[in-house]
């Protein structure tokens, strides 16, 4: 019974915000099987930082992370930052944009230039002039606060200021708040990657849109299969 009045609850929610289309797409989604045997993962860009959202909120500084406090942060469960995902991404080169407060990381960002996994089977490859944005959390007793936008636009401007022409990421299809929030920082969908898992296999379909920033997503085993096509999908 609870699971029940938690779904209709949700499904309110999903409809109070983003309305019967929206609520509907989400449904079709789970009726696919999206987060069971299928995922669909939306592709954006953003190429210059909006200026609404460089000044972070009042009380608020971000900066990059340095190693030793990145392994510093991973021992607070609050900051929800595993050692072992630390590590990993550490040792390619990948940077981290966070905010502390009051001695505190309470959200971060992770930005890389080298391919980078998406799951443990799968690992995510882009073009050499952009930066790739995943992994980004703020404590839920600071959301609301636009640091997440504020953290991204700051990074997004130190990497254009070192050349790059501009930062990628990718949304799963049925999160529908941060497709809403990526809509308002000005970031645009270029194309899609679906993932289906069929008796035990992983087979990966990468739309056109996506050839033009070099995304495709290959296997780091011998057992999923990659496919980048030109599938012609219901969007770009």
């Amino acid at each position: 019974m609870d699971s029940i009045v938690g779904l209709t609850g949700k499904l309110r929610r999903t409809l109070r915000h983003h309305g019967l289309a929206g609520t509907g797409y989400v449904i079709l989604l789970k009726v696919l099987g999206h987060q069971r045997w299928l995922n669909v993962l939306r592709c954006h860009y953003l190429e210059e930082a909006g200026p609404a959202f460089l000044q972070p909120p009042p009380g608020y500084a971000g900066s990059f992370l340095s190693p030793r406090e990145v392994a510093e942060f991973t021992r607070d469960p609050e900051a929800s930052m595993a050692e072992e995902f630390a590590g990993y991404a550490l040792a390619k080169g990948d940077k981290c944009y966070g905010f502390v407060h009051d001695g505190s990381l309470i959200a971060y960002g992770w930005y890389a230039s080298t391919p980078t996994r998406v799951t443990r089977d799968l690992r995510l490859q882009f073009g050499r002039d952009y930066i790739y944005m995943y992994k980004a959390y703020t404590h839920e007793s600071h959301r609301g606060k636009r640091l997440y936008p504020s953290g991204v636009m700051l990074a997004l401007k130190h990497y254009r200021a070192a050349g790059y022409k501009g930062m990628l990421l990718y949304v799963d299809a049925n999160n529908l708040d941060s497709l809403k929030s990526c809509a308002r920082m000005g970031f645009r969908v270029f194309g899609t990657v679906w993932i289906a898992t069929i008796f035990g296999r992983q087979l990966v379909f990468v739309s056109p849109g996506c050839e033009r920033f070099g995304l495709r997503v290959e296997a780091l085993s011998g057992r999923p299969r990659i496919f980048s096509t030109r599938l012609q999908a219901p969007w770009p």
